[in-house]
């Protein structure tokens, strides 16, 4: 099997157990709703943020391609950093060159003015799914209270030495935020990006100092951890520590894994700042798993069913080209969407 077919087959068993899910309560009628109309949430901003969101995902096909000297950021943007995760080439694409040959891009820091971006790319290879479904939860231990998150979604984050990823991101950003030249953090992703932009944004919000505001903006995010976690994250947030998380009425990640289960160590809930848009495919509703005694394994045999008849629906309603498009489109510059959504008519089949 080619490593192409055994990341879809991967894909697959990410969306049919949920692992990357999050919380839907709009079931949608095709009509968008204006993101503007929510307290506090910027759609410019928003459609800023979805554009580096593409960025992070061309990066990889860069660096595949042309090895790390390769990776770039569009103006007006200065790249401060590239952060690497370790994968393996017998699986998955990885960057050219001999030095490269075992790593991918996971995230990156960039500059414009006194503002920070940390951008965080969503699952794109067969590592990244393994990742995803790894759901069994783990203490979150980078700020005091902070519950319980998926095992998957951490490892990624870089909580074990073997996999530094956000302690090279809290160095860059001590090491730009010294300088004193810079005031607003901005952090992003989608899907498996989004996940780790959750993850991202207690943390930061509360060990990077020297910076006025921080502010999170995500895409089809999953639920990442339990009720403490919730709590802990939505205290995180005031006057200068935003977060909204952007939802496809019809995307079927954000409506996975089943909320409110009172399952050992499988107990999820979302945070607060949901921000619904509305386009693609209505799919239909998800069986009802109240009632299956927290059995994870027929759980999962009925999500794989549904997976499998809905799956070409499922991918459509998850792509981060048709969220940063939807939102395009309602802004004040409709006619640049297309020149700004980097990767999605390159044939690289970025999501």
């Amino acid at each position: 099997m080619g490593k192409t077919s055994l990341f879809a087959l991967l894909l697959l068993v990410m969306v049919s157990f949920g692992i990357t899910g999050g919380c839907n309560k709009n079931n949608g009628n095709g009509n968008n709703p204006d993101p503007g109309s929510t307290d506090g949430f910027d759609l410019e901003l928003a459609i800023e943020l979805g554009e580096l969101a593409l960025v992070a995902y061309e990066q990889r096909i860069q660096c595949i391609n042309g090895g790390k000297g390769a990776i770039t950021v569009p103006a007006p943007y200065n790249l401060e950093e590239v952060i690497f995760e370790p994968v393996s080439s017998f699986f998955n694409d990885t960057c050219a060159g001999d030095d490269d040959d075992d790593v991918i891009p996971i995230a990156f820091i960039a500059t414009e003015g006194d503002n920070i971006y940390v951008v965080f790319r969503g699952t794109a290879n067969i590592s990244d799914a393994i990742s995803d479904v790894i759901a069994l939860q783990v203490p979150y231990d980078f700020v005091p209270n902070g519950g319980n998150v998926a095992l998957g979604f951490l490892d990624v984050y870089g909580f074990e030495a073997s996999n530094p990823i956000v302690s090279t991101i809290l160095a860059k950003l001590e090491e730009l935020t010294m300088t004193g030249n810079f005031n607003n953090l901005f952090i992003t992703g989608h899907s498996l990006g989004a996940a780790l932009a959750f993850l991202a944004f207690p943390d930061f919000s509360q060990n990077v100092g020297m910076i006025d505001s921080v502010t999170m903006y995500n895409f089809a995010g999953p639920a990442v951890g339990d009720s403490q976690f919730v709590s802990t994250y939505e205290a995180t947030e005031s006057l200068n520590r935003i977060s909204f998380r952007i939802v496809n009425t019809n995307d079927l990640i954000p409506m996975l894994p089943p909320l409110g289960l009172d399952c050992f160590l499988f107990s999820y809930e979302h945070v607060d700042g949901e921000v619904t848009i509305t386009f693609g495919t209505q799919l239909p509703p998800l069986p009802d798993f109240a009632n299956d005694d927290c059995d994870l394994i027929t759980i999962g045999e009925q999500l794989t069913t549904y997976g499998i008849i809905n799956m070409d629906d499922i991918l459509e309603d998850h792509s981060m080209c048709t969220y940063f498009d939807t939102l395009c489109m309602m802004g004040s510059s409709p006619g640049t969407c297309a020149q700004r959504a980097i990767g999605c008519d390159d044939g690289n089949d970025n999501p």
